[in-house]
C-alpha cells in the first residue's frame, strides 16, 4: 500500500513540475518575442520556486521508489528470462 501511494505522489508531481516547467518556457518565450523584460524576469520569480521544489520532491520520490520495489517489477523482467543461462556467440571459442 504505501508504495502504490508513493506512486501516484510521484507520477502526480512529475506531471506538476512538467506543467510548471512548460508554463515557465512558454511565458519566457512570450516574453522575449513581445521584448517585454518584465515578463521574462517574474515568471522565473513566481513560478520558479514552486517548480523547482516539486522537481526536487519527484526526485526524491523516485530515489525512495528504486529501493522499495524489486527490480524484475521495475525492468519487467520475468523471473524465467532472468534464470536463463547466457549462450555463446556463434564463431565463438
Amino acid at each position: 500500500m504505501p508504495t502504490q501511494t508513493l506512486q501516484f505522489l510521484f507520477r502526480l508531481s512529475v506531471i506538476a513540475f512538467l506543467v510548471g516547467g512548460s508554463v515557465i518556457v512558454v511565458v519566457q518565450a512570450l516574453g522575449i518575442a513581445l521584448g517585454d523584460v518584465g515578463w521574462v524576469t517574474a515568471v522565473e520569480e513566481h513560478a520558479g520556486p514552486p517548480t523547482f521544489i516539486v522537481s526536487s520532491v519527484s526526485g526524491l520520490l523516485a530515489f525512495v521508489l528504486s529501493y522499495l520495489t524489486k527490480p524484475e517489477e521495475s525492468a519487467g523482467v520475468t523471473s524465467a528470462a532472468r534464470d536463463r543461462k547466457p549462450t555463446a556467440a556463434p564463431g565463438a571459442g
